[in-house]
């Protein structure tokens, strides 16, 4: 389910050394367990708390966002003391602030510290009397600090107390979080069993671009205790390949210039003939590629082909209408004067289209038709009618011979 995540982070005097880096992992970890229905920020803190990035609220957390804040992550250095007091009013502000993009679903606080004495009562009571906020901590490194007020913040804020003491429990504690929000979605039974589908990425396999359809598995059985299990036992999914999606509808129909797209609930481009990602690390020795050429990547390695749909044409006002309305799963059409691409990419003109669009049943997906105006009109003719014109134009040009 959809999360609005705030990472907060320790940044003392005290976490310098191994443990600053294993904090610096677990983050990195951590950012790669959201996918884009999600939202979030990393902010630090000591005695003062700022946010790690340029990003002073939640963002959402694609593959451009979370590269940017792990970059930022690996930069950050320890000193001064421990405030937790400051740290959690800074997370706080930014999950209550309402004026931004955000997923509006789970809302989470994430905290990687060594511990701490205070408990941060007062702050608590007054952001989450009503515990919608879960708060998970993390104690990380081996210390002989006092364990206890960080145990305490999770478990009266409806979160989980985890260790990392080194770095190979970083990947499974970073991950055990998932089962506690699953957990609603296992109560729900049939109403969560929603199929969930990717954003189109290039295919390990070489299969071209696809996109996966995936659905949870849930562990319903009962115990000898006789409660019933409520977790997610894991995840199955399906490939589709965007060729396959193609084939099922006809080009020919729409005249020279016209064509059809489709996007998902974030406006990223599933279908566009726009969407024709350069290939990578082509005509390269895939052996030792990166230490030739380590600014390139092998196309089995490469990230999600996140287009969105107004980076995919030229934009205007009425162009991003749309989107917010396919978005929104509404049907329409709008008919209006944009700047038009020429087949070779050479030219830009300008030109009337109309563009018809309506949700997909049974998905997230929207689909739209795109026309130039010349496209609504056409000549009908029956066979004969044909055959008798081609008869008269060689008539005519048989006497004009003779």
């Amino acid at each position: 389910s959809p999360k609005d995540m705030l990472i907060l982070v320790d940044v003392s005097g005290s976490v310098s050394g191994l443990t600053l880096k294993l904090i610096r992992t677990s983050v990195s970890e951590m950012l790669e367990t959201l996918s884009d229905d999600d939202f979030v920020n990393v902010v630090s803190f000591n005695d003062n708390a700022k946010n790690v990035s340029c990003f002073n609220h939640l963002v959402q957390a694609n593959v451009r966002n979370k590269k940017v804040l792990k970059e930022n992550i690996n930069m950050i250095s320890a000193k001064g003391i421990t405030d937790y007091k400051k740290g959690f009013s800074f997370a706080f502000e930014q999950l209550l602030n309402f004026n931004v993009s955000r997923a509006n679903c789970n809302k989470i606080i994430m905290l990687f510290t060594d511990g701490g004495e205070e408990k941060a009562q007062e702050i608590f009571k007054k952001y989450n009397p009503d515990r919608k906020v879960r708060v998970f901590t993390f104690s990380v490194g081996q210390h002989n600090y006092d364990k206890g007020p960080i145990q305490w913040m999770a478990c009266t804020n409806n979160g989980y107390y985890y260790e990392i003491p080194s770095i190979g429990a970083i990947r499974i504690n970073t991950q055990e979080y998932l089962d506690v929000l699953g957990r609603p979605m296992v109560l729900a039974g049939e109403k969560a069993k929603q199929i969930q589908w990717t954003n189109v990425y290039l295919d390990a396999l070489e299969l071209g671009l696809v996109i996966t359809g995936t659905l949870p598995v849930f562990n319903l059985t009962v115990g000898h205790d006789g409660k019933k299990n409520q977790l997610i036992l894991g995840v199955m999914g399906v490939d589709v390949s965007l060729e396959e999606i193609k084939g099922l509808t006809p080009r020919f129909n729409l005249s020279p210039n016209g064509y059809y797209y489709a996007i998902d609930p974030n406006g990223y481009v599933l279908l566009h003939p726009n969407l024709q990602p350069k290939p990578v690390g082509t005509s390269i020795p895939s052996v030792n590629l990166r230490k030739r050429r380590p600014d390139v990547q092998n196309p089995k390695s490469q990230e999600p082909v996140t287009l969105d749909f107004l980076d995919a044409e030229l934009e205007n006002e009425m162009k991003v209408k749309i989107r917010q309305k396919m978005i929104d799963g509404e049907s329409g059409k709008e008919s209006f004067q944009t700047l038009v691409k020429s087949q070779d990419e050479r030219y830009i003109d300008r030109g009337n289209r109309t563009y018809t669009w309506a949700p997909v049943s049974k998905t997230d997906y929207s689909l739209a038709l795109v026309l130039p105006s010349y496209s609504f009109n056409y000549i009908e003719a029956k066979l004969d009618d044909t055959m008798t014109q081609a008869r008269s134009k060689k008539n005519k040009l048989k006497e004009v011979l003779e």
